[in-house]
């Protein structure tokens, strides 16, 4: 930069120009357009283009300055050219300045209360004013009212030979041009302190004070107060202290979008991990590379035991596959139990590339059972309808046929004849037995409710004293532990819970052998809930029987109906209560009844 241009004239005697002081001060002039190149080329946000021009705009304005040295290098025409061409970044910082302040109300960086109050100073149409009135500038800078030529300072002391211009007239503009530079620098300078991110509001101070510093010393340069080339030195000085701001502003963002996006996987990763479906995603190698807290429990291992083990061996090794469907459906071993899982596949492209697979696993063990007890009730339901009829059409005829046996049975000496008469008529009752089942189930609720306690412990006594002969026929014994004697419930009648004990009573008694033993526990396992527990060590019950266990007419018994668990299950279920049994083939059978106090 330069002032007004006294002529100077100095007579002492001229030296050689040293060729290298053109050469240093051009190259350093370029340092602060490769640090705008590199901001330029890494960072495409409006920011980072601002500084990029701001340090282009300064390699220039320097440049300028270094072809005032460039006597040996070049003629006097050709530098008087140059210096016109070349003031142009010394010129054009004055709208870039604006710019920046423009794009930080526009971008919302600042305060909001201050982009309404301040848009009558920052808008488009000043913008354009300030780059028109800068564009002149520069235009008049190609006259001789602007520009008139260049005079040759002769070497002293402190300064080296070289040229500098001497102005015309409407060189006034350029010093308007200045002054706004630094009018812009103070309003930025006061913007900045509306900046609320205090890394942002740092950086910007650091650009304003960089600016306030460089064309301070310019106008010492200009002057003559400073050697000229000070001026290129002070501005890489400031460019690189810039650049290191700015950088140090991108590191602070940085770290800042990376603590925000481990913040963000975190979120993620816990979304993935309360999500109860069965999730993994398995790479190009078919290697699991995520697995969340879901299957890693149904495997009972640690997701970092999965991850990183191929899918085949997952499969056989983690997940224990039993059985597989169409339909992408499994049987899968947890645990001890068996459990159903539907599977979905979805491929993952990340960059136009297929390198990953999401595996998306729903357990559909529970609405299967649903689905089940849904067929069973509508079993039941048709069963009760078709019973209801079927009861009251065999129950007249055998009446009648009970009362002529009793009649026959009266009349015949025979000692055979009335065997064969008892055998009918033991057969009539146990038919009428049948039939009370069936009208059991066809009733549409379990009982009236009388609303009377029922004492538990004399309900077990009962009948463990009605089915201990039974026992002793085959020498097995029937023990009553721990049972409460305060132990009533009020939720079932008496009748109803003596059927349904009698009859697993009398399904243990069948599963047991020789010398066996059936445990009856009584006992309170919650607030409101009690709990009779019938134990066996008989031969137990395979798990596809145990799966059917309840279903109307089913038996494995020879003689057996089908209906006596059946019955049992809609007694406790209808007041209520829940049976739950455990079998295993050898080990013996648990039954339990929970009933509501």
């Amino acid at each position: 930069m330069a002032a007004t241009t006294p002529v100077y004239y100095f007579q002492s005697c001229r030296r050689a120009v040293n060729p290298l002081e053109f050469i240093l001060l051009f190259s350093v002039s370029l340092i602060s357009f490769f640090c705008g190149l590199i901001i330029f080329w890494g960072h495409k946000i409006s920011i980072a283009r601002s500084i990029s021009y701001f340090l282009f705009l300064l390699s220039i304005w320097q440049m300028d300055i270094a072809f005032l040295y460039a006597e040996d290098f070049l003629s006097k025409p050709t530098i008087e050219i140059l210096f016109r061409i070349f003031r142009f970044g010394q010129i054009m910082i004055m709208p870039l300045l604006y710019s920046i302040a423009y794009s930080i109300f526009k971008t919302g960086i600042a305060n909001k209360n201050m982009k309404k109050h301040y848009k009558l100073f920052y808008n488009k149409w000043i913008f354009y004013f300030v780059v028109l009135f800068s564009l002149i500038v520069y235009f008049v800078n190609f006259t001789n009212t602007g520009v008139t030529g260049l005079y040759r300072i002769q070497e002293y002391s402190s300064f080296p030979a070289h040229y500098i211009p001497a102005y015309g007239a409407l060189n006034i503009t350029f010093y308007v041009n200045i002054i706004l530079v630094f009018v812009h620098s103070f309003f930025l300078l006061f913007i900045c302190q509306k900046i609320s991110d205090r890394k942002i509001k740092k950086f910007f101070r650091s650009l304003v004070f960089a600016s306030l510093f460089i064309f301070v010393n310019g106008i010492l340069s200009g002057f003559l107060v400073l050697p000229l080339f000070f001026s290129i030195l002070n501005t890489v000085f400031a460019s690189i202290v810039l650049f290191a701001a700015y950088f140090m502003l991108q590191n602070t963002t940085i770290a800042k979008i990376n603590q925000e996006l481990e913040e963000e996987r975190s979120f993620l990763e816990i979304i993935l991990n309360i999500n109860p479906n069965y999730i993994y995603v398995k790479d190009g190698d078919d290697k699991l590379a995520i697995v969340n807290d879901s299957l890693a429990k149904l495997c009972h291992k640690s997701p970092d035991e999965i991850i990183g083990v191929k899918e085949n061996i997952f499969n056989k090794d983690f997940l224990l596959l039993e059985e597989e469907y169409h339909l992408n459906q499994t049987v899968i071993n947890s645990n001890g139990e068996l459990r159903t899982v539907e599977w979905q596949f979805f491929p993952i492209y990340f960059k136009g590339n297929h390198n990953h697979t999401l595996g998306l696993g729903t357990d559909t063990t529970q609405r299967k059972r649903d689905e089940e007890m849904l067929v069973k009730s509508e079993n039941l339901r048709v069963l009760g309808e078709m019973a209801a009829g079927i009861a009251h059409e065999i129950r007249n005829p055998l009446t009648s046929i009970k009362g002529f046996i009793q009649l026959l049975d009266q009349s015949v000496s025979d000692s055979n004849e009335k065997f064969y008469l008892s055998i009918i008529s033991n057969e009539i009752d146990r038919i009428n037995e049948v039939v009370g089942e069936l009208l059991f189930i066809a009733k549409p609720q379990a009982s009236i409710q009388t609303w009377q306690n029922v004492n538990m412990t004399k309900v077990i006594q009962d009948v463990k004293m009605l089915l201990e002969p039974t026992a002793m026929l085959i020498q097995a014994s029937i023990e009553i532990q721990a049972v409460d004697n305060q132990l009533k419930t009020s939720a079932i009648e008496e009748k109803q819970v003596k059927q349904v004990l009698i009859n697993i009573f009398k399904n243990s008694l069948e599963a047991v052998s020789k010398g066996g033993s059936i445990r009856i526990k009584s006992e309170k396992i919650q607030e409101n809930r009690i709990r009779i527990r019938v134990i066996d060590n008989g031969g137990g019950i395979k798990r596809s029987v145990l799966e059917k266990l309840g279903e109307p007419f089913y038996t494995t018994k020879e003689r057996g109906t089908g209906l006596g668990l059946t019955v049992c299950f809609k007694i406790i279920r209808e007041n209520h209560g829940d049976i739950l049994i455990r079998s295993k083939e050898g080990l013996g059978t648990i039954v339990d009844i929970i009933l509501p106090v």
